[in-house]
């Protein structure tokens, strides 16, 4: 009888094993990066990367209002699905990261909830749509917005007017340089 157990351990510890070397098996405490998730209806799918996985350098510069070199202004307007999405106001301001005194805001931030973006740098250097979503703590890129992925069924497009009123469309996304008197928009939805 003791060597039918100790055949049946050995046989259940080597399927463990093979298992875990196989990757159906994780002893790990954090799931991965593309971590298998099962929806609602119960298909499974992987979890996408994030643009957060990457942090830009300038959104973790902190500021305050002296002795600036840029201090523009420009709109982001967000659709998705066909609902806009409110760009909450003081956005970058008091952060975990940037609360000393003085030194209380990112390089991008908002004051209100109309869209409007305050660029203010103390160096004169281009600085990417990114930064502010980086700043804000949410997925921008080709690949999506929030938690919102373009796919078979789904598109993202940006558009921008320029000060001058010329209205072009980007392709650039999160890599967009944000200039003075641009009016930004991003439409997630359906594919027509």
């Amino acid at each position: 009888m003791n060597r039918d157990i100790a055949i049946v351990v050995f046989a259940a510890v080597a399927l463990i094993v093979v298992s875990y070397q196989a990757g159906y098996l994780s002893f790990d405490a954090d799931e991965s990066e593309n971590a298998v998730t099962e929806s609602d209806e119960g298909n499974t799918t992987e979890t996408p990367p994030s643009s957060l996985d990457e942090i830009h350098p300038l959104a973790t510069t902190c500021l305050d209002h002296s002795g600036l070199a840029r201090h523009d202004h420009m709109y982001l307007l967000i659709r998705i699905n066909g609902e806009l999405v409110t760009v909450p106001e003081n956005v970058g301001i008091n952060t975990a990261s940037c609360n000393e005194s003085g030194a209380n805001m990112h390089v991008v931030h908002t004051h209100s909830n109309d869209g409007k973006l305050h660029l203010e740098m103390q160096t004169d250097e281009d600085v990417e749509l990114g930064v502010f979503f980086d700043i804000w703590g949410y997925h921008f890129d080709s690949t999506g917005i929030f938690d919102y992925r373009v796919n078979e069924t789904h598109s993202m497009t940006m558009s921008v007017r320029d000060a001058e009123g010329n209205v072009t469309d980007v392709d650039t996304f999160d890599h967009f340089i944000l200039l003075e008197g641009q009016e930004i928009f991003i439409d997630y939805g359906p594919r027509a």
